[in-house]
């Protein structure tokens, strides 16, 4: 497994509280799916409202790519921070 250049005070310190709440829901409740793991990234199915696929670089998390309507923004989520703690 390629380890990610990331921690987790790299995520609690650059995620506001709500979301990292809601991502560490979504990770102990199983809904980080479908984890596959790329050259320098990883990527998987979380379920949300509806399934999300997200990919988060190994270098850095916020480096990401993800469809919900926050990504759309560019906006962080809980999505993207649940598979980040999966790789961690």
């Amino acid at each position: 497994m390629n380890s990610p250049d990331f921690i987790l005070d790299t995520i609690k310190f650059s995620t506001d509280k709500p979301t990292l709440e809601r991502a560490i829901e979504l990770y102990e409740n199983g809904k980080v799916a479908q984890v596959e793991e790329g050259i320098h990234s990883h990527s998987a199915i979380v379920q949300g409202t509806k399934p999300y696929s997200v990919s988060v670089e190994t270098r850095r998390y916020d480096c990401s790519h993800w469809n919900c309507y926050l990504g759309q923004n560019n906006t962080l989520c809980k999505h993207v921070v649940a598979l980040a703690l999966h790789v961690i």
